[in-house]
């Protein structure tokens, strides 16, 4: 009788030439001991429990996706907080480190490995700009009458200014990869409007899941941005429908705010439409909805509540005050530029001046100005070029549009959406197609075609390279 016996496969080697049947018991191993580990942390309190269970889930998420996807999860979840930002804080407003940072931290350590093989390309004048900064900062923070205080502002603002720039354009993501980051910021503020009904009126303002109306309104203008960029991503109906009704609540969160700022920048970016769009035709309709919506001022504000944006628009008791406390700020940020007008002061005061602006000027002096006004035109040129995205500048407008109205410097609520730009100014000094490049050309059409969307040119000059 012939042997039945089977004979067993061989493993299948690694590349290292081993079978990995130590690797995958090493593992075994190791998340024996982690599951002991936080069974013990679980039982010395609430906090050790929550966090245990956190760490939990990143291992169990880690195991089942991999680390490259949890890290994109993990961004993901950072742009959908950036909303809210401090409003999330456990500590309140003043605690300076949020659950936003925290995903950002995260994702960073996730995507290290992907970062560390990866070329950095930045544009000069972002370099030039970036590196007056860090000189002057330095120099103002050692000389400032608070350096600790200083010190720790600074790094704040270096984190979104450098750190976030930074790793978007080490990172180089897809577009495709962009656009899922800025519908996570627009889901956010979808929640945070639902919820403010829930949360109640500061003063007849709402504030939703933020820290103040100001906030609210800031995050609804730079979600309104972002859907103007993402309304040519996709020429579906559906997608276009769905693209309309959540610029609507973003129009709708701007106006409960009574943020006024929000609310003219918003208007501005209308009128940005011809200009980014280059469409004549698109022009002569929003001067017709322009004239519409000045004949039907009057009703607006008489129909508006006493702490809407149009109510405070037109000089509400509320304004009034608002305007008095700004104009203060004003002159105090005025007079601290110039008692150290070369060198500044630190930026231990900066948040009492209530102008990006003006703030820079009196923490790092007219050089640094010099330097964050490079950085912001570097974000900013590519929307005098050709690219197919240059859209995304609708969020740069909005973010250099508002800023001078809002008082701090690392606001994350501003910086997240804003962010990806660096990817853009990074493509638009590549060369174009014809020279070597792969650079997509221009498409003044309602098409959106995917060889835009599925992988960056910096992607591909790395691979070339």
């Amino acid at each position: 009788m012939p042997n039945q016996t089977t004979t067993r496969a061989p493993s299948v080697r690694a590349a290292d030439g081993t079978t990995g049947v130590v690797e995958r018991r090493l593992v075994s191993v190791f998340l024996v001991l982690v599951a002991a580990a936080l069974a013990a942390a679980a039982t010395l309190g609430p906090i050790a429990a929550v966090l245990a269970t956190f760490v939990a889930i990143l291992v169990f998420l880690l195991a089942v996706l991999g680390r490259e996807r949890v890290a994109i999860l993990g961004m993901m979840a950072a742009y959908a907080t950036a909303p809210m930002n401090r409003g999330l804080s456990p500590g309140g407003p003043s605690n300076p480190i949020t659950p936003t940072d925290l995903l950002f931290g995260l994702a960073v350590m996730l995507l290290l490995p992907t970062l560390l093989g990866r070329k950095l390309r930045l544009p000069l004048t972002y370099v030039v700009g970036i590196t007056l900064i860090l000189v002057t900062g330095t120099v103002a923070t050692a000389a400032a009458a608070a350096p600790l205080m200083s010190a720790l502002q600074f790094a704040q603002w270096l984190v979104v200014i450098l750190g976030l720039l930074v790793l978007f354009a080490a990172w180089a993501p897809s577009w495709r990869m962009v656009d899922l980051l800025l519908w996570s910021y627009v889901a956010g503020q979808m929640v945070s409007i639902l919820y403010a009904p829930v949360g109640g009126a500061v003063g007849n303002r709402y504030q939703g899941l933020s820290h103040h109306p100001n906030e609210f309104g800031g995050a609804g203008v730079m979600a309104f941005a972002a859907l103007m960029y993402l309304w040519r991503r996709n020429d579906a109906v559906w997608y276009r429908v769905l693209v309309a009704l959540a610029a609507s609540a973003c129009g709708v969160s701007v106006l409960i705010s009574g943020s006024r700022a929000a609310t003219a920048v918003m208007a501005g970016l209308i009128l940005l439409i011809p200009i980014i769009e280059r469409s004549a035709v698109k022009g002569f309709v929003l001067a017709i909805l322009g004239a519409l919506f000045v004949f039907s001022l009057p009703l607006i504000i008489g129909e508006s509540g006493e702490g809407s944006a149009i109510s405070r628009l037109a000089g509400s008791a509320d304004a009034l005050g608002a305007d008095r406390a700004r104009s203060e700020a004003q002159d105090f940020g005025i007079q601290m530029f110039f008692e150290h007008p070369l060198i500044g002061n630190g930026f231990a005061d900066a948040l009492y001046v209530h102008n990006v602006l003006l703030g820079v000027a009196t923490s790092v002096g007219i050089f640094g100005l010099i330097g964050y006004l490079l950085v912001l035109f570097t974000l900013a040129r590519p929307v005098l070029g050709n690219h197919p995205n240059r859209r995304l500048c609708y969020v740069v407008a909005a973010f250099v549009a508002i800023t001078p109205t809002f008082p701090g410097l690392e606001d994350r609520t501003l910086w997240a959406p804003m962010a990806p730009a660096i990817l853009l100014a990074i493509q638009s000094r590549l060369p174009a197609r014809g020279e070597g490049a792969d650079a997509d050309t221009d498409e003044d059409t309602d098409e959106d075609t995917d060889e835009h969307v599925v992988e960056t040119a910096v992607e591909r000059a790395d691979r070339r390279g």
